[in-house]
């Protein structure tokens, strides 16, 4: 038993740093379900939900698994101190105070017990977020008395520095925190996770001290950006030449340089596309391709057409590129409406990336100043992001009327569909459940999950339900989000043991935003919602962990380019591949 739960920690530790949080923690759980216990396992677990956001049902976990009375493991102590931090930045009035001074017990007795920065730094924060700056101050001072450890380096050296830094803010010290944040970044330059880290904590700490948090600019890294622009033929591009800022290719070199970007999404059609993907490609920045259809399909519509020399172009940007998404693997149809969604999907993409770094999301867009016909194009794509308030850097260029129309629909697209926000939810250990159990269940439980969604502002526009589950349709992402929250909410809120019903029982959601059918079903004639992305939706709920909500890459772009003010949505992992489906990114669903 003891080497199988050594072999479990291992590739539960491994799947971690990798970011595979999600599949992960369905390790931890079935090997602790297989009686491979050990503290670390626990600890992971608990560390796993923490991450997924499913904060409640991870304190939960800690007391339950034992964790909380553990005091010889500083990771344990540690992350009993985070769940309490994260509870505390999360509440409002006395909660947060108590929370914090609790957080702050736990990170003073990690330094009392272990020492080093890390839990003097802390203990000093959340005594700053609890009230006491006078304390948080001195707590802070004390600990930049702690000489550093010998020999860092790297990624250590670079958290050693930072938690220099913040301890020379809650001192108040800007000058001296500015510098030894310019120091920390000289130790792990390409570390953009850990800068990120650093700086969301200083951005905490800057809104508790009311100072502004401008100082945190030179420190971000490079921007992520959202390209688009215009198909043009070979023999077309000299075009562009006459555009009112000189040569395509140098004003995307321009862009990229001033614009300091480091990550790009968008598609790779001939023209505008290619041209800002060289350029990207030479400056060194990462190339992340969104197509809207297959491969071979997009080839053929949106590349080949134009030129043999634009082929051979795409070829080599596409196998330099970092990642490829499609908005749909089917062939083109007609239906320019896959175009538009892959162009929203891509700036979800570049938004969520800026959020994961903590830096800029813009969009460089190559346009004619002409409004597009159609639905899709890159005036379309201008008007989405300007939406969510976000800077925008257009190369203006002049370009003759485009040689071919837009191809005419195929019998294969269809009218009835249309955008939708998609919800699946179930309660994981309702198949446990005694026949006695199951009245109260539904009188309190899917009860209550009817009187949420009746007192929605925007409640569903189709329902279907069986057994413990719910399918939802919403018209607009945030909808669905907020929806998703308020069932989670409720759910925490039940006293489940004093209905007697188990106290494992935990709501789990995944949600998904794209295309859908809508129609009726033949069998009972009532409305029915259907498609491919019905089926994206159905296969995120079963990864998600209890207590938590868990939404598509699509769904958490949409949400994060012009809800970010509402609602949060963190990367966790992948779905599992089932059945022939591949695994899909997912993000967990909380409160800003």
């Amino acid at each position: 038993m003891i080497e199988a739960a050594t072999f479990s920690e291992n590739k539960i530790a491994a799947l971690i740093q990798r970011g595979e949080i999600l599949a992960a923690y369905d390790l931890a759980r079935a090997a602790l379900e297989a009686g491979e216990i050990s503290h670390k396992i626990t600890y992971l677990a608990v560390l796993c939900l923490a991450r997924a956001g499913a904060v409640d049902f991870a304190r939960a976990e800690y007391v339950r698994l034992g964790l909380d009375r553990i005091d010889d493991d500083p990771d344990a102590i540690a992350l009993g101190a985070r769940l309490l931090k994260d509870v505390a930045l999360a509440a409002h009035g006395l909660r947060r105070t108590a929370f914090a001074k609790a957080s702050t017990r736990r990170y003073r007795a990690l330094f009392e017990r272990f020492g080093g920065l890390y839990g003097a730094v802390n203990a000093a924060t959340m005594t700053l977020v609890a009230g006491d700056r006078a304390e948080g101050w001195a707590l802070a001072a004390a600990a930049l008395k702690i000489a550093p450890p010998p020999g860092l380096a790297g990624e250590a050296a670079y958290y050693e520095a930072a938690s220099r830094a913040e301890a020379r803010f809650l001192t108040g010290e800007l000058d001296a925190a500015h510098a030894t944040m310019s120091q920390a970044l000289s130790h792990a330059p390409g570390a953009f996770a850990a800068h990120a880290s650093t700086l969301r904590q200083l951005e905490m700490l800057c809104r508790e001290t009311g100072l502004d948090p401008a100082w945190l600019s030179a420190f971000r890294p490079p921007a992520c950006a959202h390209f688009t622009g215009h198909i043009l033929d070979a023999t077309r591009e000299g075009a562009l030449n006459d555009g009112a800022d000189g040569d395509l290719r140098a004003e995307a070199d321009r862009v990229v340089r001033e614009q300091r970007i480091g990550f790009a999404y968008g598609g790779l059609a001939a023209g505008a596309d290619i041209v800002f993907a060289e350029a990207l490609l030479e400056a060194g920045a990462e190339l992340h391709l969104v197509l809207p259809v297959s491969l071979a399909s997009f080839v053929a519509v949106s590349v080949a057409p134009f030129g043999t020399d634009w082929t051979e172009r795409f070829e080599r940007c596409f196998a330099r590129a970092a990642s490829v998404r499609y908005a749909s693997q089917d062939p083109y149809v007609g239906d320019e409406q896959v175009f538009a969604y892959a162009s929203q999907i891509a700036m979800g993409c570049a938004v969520l990336r800026a959020q994961t770094l903590a830096t800029e999301a813009i969009q460089v867009a190559v346009w004619d100043g002409h409004a597009s016909a159609g639905l899709a194009g890159a005036a379309v794509d201008l008007t989405y992001w300007a939406k969510g308030g976000r800077r925008q850097v257009v190369i203006p260029v002049r370009r003759p009327p485009p040689r071919r129309a837009p191809p005419p629909p195929s019998a294969g697209a269809s009218s009835s569909r249309a955008m939708k926000a998609m919800l699946f939810a179930d309660v994981k250990g309702f198949g446990s459940l005694r026949d006695d159990q199951i009245p109260a269940f539904f009188a309190t439980v899917m009860g209550q999950m009817a009187g949420v969604l009746a007192g929605l502002d925007a409640g569903p526009r189709h329902v279907e339900t069986w057994g413990d589950g719910l399918f939802l349709v919403f018209d607009q992402p945030i909808d669905a989000a907020l929806a998703a929250l308020a069932l989670q909410e409720a759910h925490r809120a039940l006293d489940l043991r004093a209905l007697g019903l188990p106290r494992g029982l935990g709501l789990r959601i995944g949600g998904h935003y794209g295309p859908v059918h809508l129609g009726a079903n033949p069998l009972t004639r009532a409305p029915a919602v259907v498609g491919a992305h019905v089926v994206v939706a159905a296969r995120i709920e079963p990864d998600v962990a209890p207590g938590s909500a868990c939404v598509s890459e699509a769904l958490a772009g949409a949400l994060a380019t012009f809800h970010g003010d509402r609602v949060r949505c963190g990367y966790v992992g992948r779905t599992q591949g089932r059945k022939g489906f591949p695994a899909t990114p997912i993000f967990n669903l909380t409160r800003a």
